[in-house]
C-alpha cells in the first residue's frame, strides 16, 4: 500500500509531498494512525507546520513528535523526500 505524508503551512505557505509503498497490517496501520494523531485540545500555532497522512482515500492529521521509534526512519525518509505541490 502507498502512503503519503502531506506537509502544510509555515510562514511561507507552501504544500509539500512524499510518497513510499510499505507493508503494514491493517492491524499496524490502525495502531500507527492512533498513536500518531495530534491532540484534539492542542492550540494551533501561526505560520505553524502541519503535517496529514494519506492512505487510500482516509487522511489523518500527524504529530510527528509522536511517531514511534520503529517508523522513525519511515518519517524522517518521508519528510527529507517532500516535493513542492502545485
Amino acid at each position: 500500500m502507498k502512503i503519503k505524508l502531506i506537509r502544510t503551512g509555515g510562514f511561507i505557505p507552501i504544500t509539500k509531498m512524499a510518497e513510499v509503498e510499505v507493508n503494514f497490517t491493517d492491524k499496524e496501520l490502525v495502531r500507527l494512525i492512533e498513536v500518531i494523531k495530534p491532540d484534539p485540545s492542542a492550540q494551533r500555532i501561526k505560520d505553524g507546520n502541519y503535517y496529514q497522512l494519506n492512505v487510500g482515500t482516509s487522511s489523518t492529521p500527524v504529530d510527528l513528535e509522536k511517531v514511534p521509534e520503529e517508523y522513525n526512519e519511515l518519517f524522517s525518509k518521508l519528510k527529507n523526500s517532500m516535493k513542492i505541490v502545485k
